[in-house]
């Protein structure tokens, strides 16, 4: 497993970028570093990400605390994406007290996005902004970028345990979020838009021009992304022969599951297998 980020540093900060990949891999799940905090602020367009096999959309004025540990994987984003990030261990802010109370811990592993309104929105960039400015700063003394991280800890403890975590999402957003929802329940049943359109109680054309405003890829992208995965897991994990994956995977024989997955990876299930 490749590793992408440096843990040896205590503290870090990028530039904003488009770059998502630089901390949510293409492909293949990475773990982010245990120790480390990650702050990361989405600043236009939106993303797809997986974290802990979990899909999440992340739109612009949208604020997600990632702590250690997480498996995080990137799956889209649109083509105006931008976002900024950075990154510290505990121990670089170990002269300061406590910063994370039991309810607010409980708050980020329970929603680690939270979108934001336009004023905290502003409030973060301003952080970032100088923090980032003293970062680039060889002659800044630690204790000065230690001081304003500490101040903006405290900016996001407050937005997470205030009611700012319950800014209301677009109605488009709550759909896309309850289309995965139901599709990491579904998707090895269910096929059709109608289906899932049906327990949103909206019609199947709103919901795929849904989708495709909110993640920039189609219904039937993430219907074959998602059958995709299903089905590499079980290859790599499972000794079900292929004609039992294609028949959990509701393919109506193993001759149109190899044609599938050779479609989407340029390999048989078979040949697949054997290189894992």
């Amino acid at each position: 497993m490749c590793n992408l980020y440096d843990e040896s540093k205590q503290f870090e900060m990028t530039p904003p970028s488009s770059n998502l990949s630089s901390l949510f891999p293409t492909g293949r799940a990475v773990r982010n570093p245990l120790g480390k905090v990650y702050f990361v602020v989405i600043l236009k367009g939106k993303a797809m990400v997986r974290i802990d096999g979990k899909s999440m959309l992340l739109p612009e004025r949208t604020f997600l605390f990632l702590p250690p540990g997480h498996l995080l994987l990137r799956l889209s984003c649109t083509q105006d994406f931008l976002f900024q990030y950075l990154s510290f261990s505990f121990d670089f802010l170990s002269d300061f007290p406590l910063l994370l109370k039991a309810d607010i811990s409980n708050q980020v592993t329970n929603a680690p996005c939270l979108p934001m309104s336009p004023e905290d929105f502003s409030l973060i960039k301003m952080y970032y902004h100088f923090i980032y400015h003293r970062y680039l700063d060889a002659e800044c003394p630690s204790e000065v970028i230690k001081g304003m991280l500490f101040s903006l800890v405290l900016e996001v403890c407050r937005m997470y345990s205030g009611r700012n975590i319950s800014v209301e999402m677009s109605r488009q957003d709550k759909l896309v979020d309850g289309f995965f929802s139901l599709l990491h329940k579904y998707c090895t049943q269910e096929r059709m838009a109608a289906f899932y359109a049906s327990r949103l109680c909206i019609s199947d054309k709103y919901l795929m021009r849904s989708i495709k405003k909110q993640t920039g890829q189609t219904f039937h992208y993430w219907m074959a992304d998602f059958i995709l995965r299903e089905a590499k897991l079980m290859l790599r994990s499972t000794d079900l022969s292929v004609t039992e994956i294609a028949d959990k995977l509701s393919f109506p024989n193993s001759s149109s599951f190899a044609r599938f997955f050779r479609k989407y990876t340029g390999f048989s299930p078979v040949q697949f297998r054997n290189e894992a």
